[in-house]
């Protein structure tokens, strides 16, 4: 009876553990970013900072994203990026800005939407954990990145765009 008990305990914390915070992310809570937005995006490298003016389209492909996306530097130059948003069936993965990512939280309070996105990767040719954090309202959208070494505790902030539909 202990092995039993022992046996459904452990396979209870690891679906407890599976659950995202909010329930799962479906591509129904998305296809409103459809259209034409502006804003700015900063970057920061090593001690400093560059702003970016971004003009981004996203274009509804009925069971993804398409996110086409100009960013232009305080020097003129520009640098095009385009690349899908897919929720996977279960709604617990997401690929967006050509990587799959983990969903581990989903916040909803009235019209606005967050959802918090990890992955492991390398930066710098280093370990690094990858953390976006993706907040929609009806007329914003606000994307954070963040970069954590493995010899960290703490997440950095690689660059946060905030954009207003247009």
């Amino acid at each position: 009876m202990k092995v039993i008990f022992v046996i459904w305990c452990f396979c209870f914390s690891f679906s407890s553990v599976a659950q995202i915070e909010g329930g799962s992310l479906t591509y129904k809570d998305l296809k409103d970013l459809a259209g034409n937005w502006a804003g700015t995006m900063v970057y920061t490298a090593e001690r400093s900072q560059v702003t970016y003016q971004s003009k981004l389209e996203i274009v509804d492909m009925k069971d993804s994203l398409m996110f086409n996306c100009i960013q232009t530097g305080p020097d003129g130059k520009q640098v095009i990026e385009k690349y899908a948003m897919y929720i996977y069936d279960n709604g617990n993965k997401l690929r967006f800005d050509s990587n799959e990512f983990e969903i581990v939280a989903i916040r909803r309070r009235g019209v606005r939407l967050t959802v918090i996105i990890e992955r492991e990767g390398v930066d710098n040719y280093r370990s690094a954990d990858f953390q976006q954090t993706i907040i929609i309202g009806p007329a914003n959208l606000n994307i954070e990145r963040k970069v954590r070494y493995t010899d960290m505790v703490d997440y950095f902030i690689r660059s946060r765009t905030s954009l207003t539909k247009k």
